[in-house]
């Protein structure tokens, strides 16, 4: 089988915390298991917790790279690694933080976590306050660095601020693990305006395995049915995994990268044909990566 994850935490939430090599990690993923797959792409997070701040923030990120850095051999050998920086705190409002960021191989970068920094508000703020002047300076910054901007966590107000800088750059934004509002209403999921606003741009949209993102039991059905959504929607040359592993709490069935096969006979008992699943699974974001 082949996979390209958008979002896992495990570098953070249990490398950073316990010490475990990511080849070894005991969470829902780790380098051993994941080498079971046929081809496996992952973009790995760097996530900044917002109770950080400034130099804090930074040297936190710092950390996490470094030790990425420590372990490349063993992860390149396993998968093709992304890297994303998952709340833009770590850039302490200076945009030089970014070339840095770039320089050390960060592709992806979210703007916020759920709280304020220094570029927007996230999902849990005022619904009404959107990007600041240097969220928009950022913006577009990462756009002529190449790094992808990814509005899951993002209020909606700076949603649409990025929206409307994407279109007027020509360049794609992304969501890397968020579902449909309209199946699982949750400040964290877009509603189907937002999601056909990710499509135009050229985009990924990530379908988030946690439980309360999916709705439901958070089963297999259950992402079939955010899958489907975003399918009918126009999305299906769009729509892609976002796991979320090591980052949330993910039904038992689905709670591992050994268990996407499972979520994959699944998607094929629900109407999926194989070459929707291959989009779905590897094909849509592998091409923004792999030559």
């Amino acid at each position: 089988m082949q996979v390209f994850d958008l979002h896992c935490d495990t570098l953070t939430s249990v490398c950073v915390k316990t010490g475990e090599p990511l080849a070894r990690a005991g969470g829902h993923l780790s380098l051993e298991r994941g080498r079971a797959l046929e081809q496996w792409g992952q973009v790995f997070a760097v996530f900044v917790p917002d109770t950080l701040q400034g130099q804090q923030a930074a040297a936190y990120a710092g950390r996490a790279l470094d030790l990425f850095e420590s372990q490349r051999p063993e992860i390149e050998a396993a998968c093709t690694p992304v890297l994303a920086l998952e709340n833009g705190n770590a850039l302490m409002g200076d945009l030089r933080r970014l070339d840095v960021l770039a320089a050390r191989g960060v592709r992806i970068v979210t703007l916020t976590w759920n709280g304020q920094n220094e570029l927007g508000h996230g999902a849990h703020c005022d619904p009404r306050r959107g990007l600041t002047d240097f969220g928009k300076a950022a913006l577009r910054r990462m756009f002529a660095l190449g790094i992808i901007p990814d509005v899951s966590h993002l209020n909606e107000a700076g949603f649409w601020d990025v929206a409307e800088i994407a279109a007027a750059h020509g360049k794609p934004f992304w969501a890397t693990h968020s579902n449909c509002a309209a199946l699982r209403p949750h400040c964290r999921n877009l509603s189907d305006g937002q999601l056909r606003a990710i499509f135009a741009s050229g985009g990924l949209v990530g379908i988030n395995l946690y439980t309360q993102f999916l709705g439901g039991a958070g089963t297999a059905e259950d992402a079939a049915r955010h899958l489907a959504r975003m399918i009918g929607l126009g999305g299906e040359g769009h729509a892609a995994l976002g796991s979320d592993f090591d980052g949330c709490d993910i039904h038992p069935t689905l709670a591992g990268i050994e268990r996407l096969e499972f979520l994959d006979s699944q998607l094929e008992r629900f109407g999926f044909t194989a070459a929707q699943r291959k989009k779905f699974f590897w094909s849509n974001a592998a091409k923004q990566f792999l030559a």
